[in-house]
């Protein structure tokens, strides 16, 4: 059990906490009593964590975090699967890896992750200006083909410049 668990829990409210362990419902117990813990399934083998995984995705967007061979094909099975430097299959199987193993971290991947999400639809905004001005101008006669070759390389400039500045 690692011991920063509930802290990590409380910087993930909002967001629904589902708990799958191997471990018997003794260990399974301070889980429950988290406010942050939507469920908590205890005992669950590698096969029934998958099957838990896959249930869950019906209901929206699931990630999982796990550090273990045992927690591979449930990491492989999540939209986004999280390994806290485990095992080398654990790693594989995941979508992001945290090198220090540190639970602390996780809030993290989720805050970069919201952060990409946003940029890219800054850029994709910023080409479709593009294409839906200047093409169209363009295409038309009232924009110099000049003029609209220096507005596709501004927008990519944009686009680039914009990929480059810092998410956090």
């Amino acid at each position: 059990e690692r011991e920063d668990w509930a802290e990590v829990f409380g910087a993930l409210s909002g967001k629904r906490l589902v708990v799958l362990t191997g471990d018997d419902e003794a260990a399974a117990a301070p889980f429950r009593d988290h406010p942050a813990v939507d469920r908590v399934f205890a005992g669950v083998p590698p096969e029934g964590k998958v099957a838990t995984v896959r249930r869950l995705r019906a209901d929206g967007p699931t990630a999982m975090v796990g550090d273990g061979t045992n927690d591979a094909p449930a990491l492989s099975a999540a939209d986004v699967g999280i390994a806290l430097a485990g095992t080398a299959s654990a790693a594989d199987a995941a979508d992001a890896v945290l090198v220090d193993g540190d639970l602390a971290d996780v809030p993290a991947v989720f805050d970069l992750a919201t952060a990409t999400r946003r940029r890219i639809r800054e850029n994709v905004g910023w080409a479709f200006c593009y294409n839906g001005v200047a093409i169209p101008l363009a295409v038309v006669g009232l924009l110099n083909p000049l003029a609209a070759a220096l507005a596709m390389a501004a927008s990519s400039l944009l686009v680039v410049t914009n990929s480059r500045r810092k998410l956090l």
